[in-house]
C-alpha cells in the first residue's frame, strides 16, 4: 500500500458520504455485511441524539480516491467527547468498508488517527465488537490500553444451506427428532404458524411485533425510542431486511430479525418468550428459517454470537465456524 491520508468527516460531510459514495465503496467490498450498508448506517445516523454527530474516517490514496472508510459517531453528552461505532449496539461487528478495507496499513492508519483524537482532543474512544483476528483488531491490540475496545471472536457460527440433516451425527439427529415429536403433539391442540416477511408492509407491521417482544424479553440494549426500528427497517427495505416469526395460536413465542446481501443472511439476536422455554422455540424457529432461506437461494446463514451460542452449538445444524468474511468472495481491488 502506498502512502495514504486519513480524513475525518463530521456531520453533513459524513452524511453526504454515507448517502452517496458509500454505495460504491459497499459494492467494491464483497466481504462487507448489510450492517455496513448505506441504508442501515444512514438510518441510524439520522436517529442519533442531538448531542451526537456521525463521524466517518476515510483512508485516501495519493490520487485522492477513498479506498476505505470507518463509520463512527462522536458524542458530546459527557464531560469529555466519546467516539463509538455508528449503529451501536445494533451491529454485530465494527469493520472498515471499501476495496482496501482489509489492508493492515489502512487499519493502522485508522487506529493512529483515533489514538491522536484520544490524546489531542481528550476524547474517549470506545469501540465495540471488533473482530480480534481482523487487521483492525490487530492494530488496536498494538496500541494497548490507550484505546478501549471490545473483542469479538471472528469464528461466528455459519450454517451452510441447505442443511443436510441426514449427515449430522446420530446424537444430533435424535435431538432434532425429539423436538419434532414435541411440536407434532402440539399441533393436535394448537395452531403452529411460521411466517417470514417478504414485502415492506409486512416488514413494518411485523417490526412492531418484534419490537414488543424485544422490549419484554430481548437481549439487545433497547434504548431506541418507539418507532425507531420501523424507521430503520423502512430505510433498509424488504429486499434487505426480513423478520421470521413463530406463533402458537395467536401468541408470538419467537422472532428473528435478519439482513441479507446476495446469497448471505445475517441475524440479530433472536428474541423468544421465556414462558415457552421448555419448547425450545429458538430451535423450532431456526429449523423453519434455514429451510425457508434455502428455498429462496440463500447459501449461508451467519448467526450472531447470542443466537449461535444458544441454538447452534455442538453442530446442531451442521454449522461451520470459519471467519464470516471467508464465506464471501472478495471483490478484486481496483488500483488506488
Amino acid at each position: 500500500m502506498t502512502t495514504l491520508t486519513v480524513r475525518g468527516l463530521r456531520g453533513p460531510e459524513a452524511m453526504d458520504l454515507l448517502t452517496g459514495k458509500w454505495r460504491e465503496l459497499y459494492a467494491e467490498d464483497r466481504s462487507a455485511t448489510p450492517f455496513q450498508s448505506s441504508d442501515w448506517l444512514t438510518a441510524w445516523a439520522r436517529r442519533l441524539p442531538y448531542t451526537a454527530t456521525p463521524l466517518v474516517l476515510t483512508a485516501v490514496s495519493p490520487t485522492g480516491r477513498i479506498i476505505a472508510a470507518l463509520p463512527l459517531a462522536r458524542h458530546e453528552d459527557r464531560m469529555r467527547p466519546r467516539i463509538s461505532p455508528l449503529s451501536t449496539p445494533y451491529a454485530p461487528c465494527l469493520r472498515p468498508i471499501g476495496p482496501h478495507a482489509n489492508d493492515p496499513a489502512v487499519a493502522r492508519a485508522f487506529t493512529f488517527h483515533l489514538l491522536l483524537a484520544a490524546e489531542e482532543e481528550d476524547a474517549e474512544v470506545a469501540l465495540e465488537s471488533v473482530d480480534a483476528d481482523s487487521p483492525l483488531g490487530h492494530a488496536l491490540h498494538l496500541v494497548g490500553p490507550d484505546i478501549s475496545w471490545t473483542r469479538t471472536a471472528s469464528a461466528h457460527t455459519t450454517i451452510l444451506l441447505p442443511v443436510r440433516y441426514g449427515t449430522l451425527s446420530p446424537s444430533v439427529q435424535r435431538e432434532h427428532a425429539r423436538r419434532r415429536r414435541t411440536w407434532t403433539r402440539l399441533v393436535t391442540d394448537h395452531a403452529i404458524t411460521y411466517t417470514r416477511t417478504r414485502h415492506l408492509k409486512d416488514l413494518l407491521s411485523t417490526a412492531k411485533v418484534w419490537e414488543d417482544l424485544q422490549r419484554g424479553h430481548g437481549p439487545l440494549q433497547h434504548d431506541a425510542e418507539t418507532g425507531d426500528w420501523q424507521s430503520v427497517l423502512e430505510k433498509a427495505g424488504a429486499a434487505t431486511a426480513c423478520i421470521a416469526v413463530l406463533r402458537i395460536d395467536d401468541h408470538v413465542i419467537a422472532a428473528q430479525l435478519c439482513l441479507t446481501r446476495g446469497p448471505h443472511c445475517y441475524t440479530l439476536p433472536l428474541v423468544a418468550d421465556p414462558a415457552h422455554r421448555h419448547l425450545a422455540p429458538g430451535h423450532a424457529l431456526l429449523r423453519h428459517l434455514v429451510d425457508d432461506l434455502a428455498a429462496d437461494g440463500i447459501h449461508t446463514l451467519h448467526l450472531d454470537p447470542t443466537t449461535s451460542r444458544h441454538h447452534a452449538s455442538r453442530g446442531q445444524y451442521g454449522a461451520v465456524r470459519p471467519d464470516a468474511r471467508g464465506a464471501q468472495t472478495p471483490a478484486r481491488s481496483a488500483a488506488a
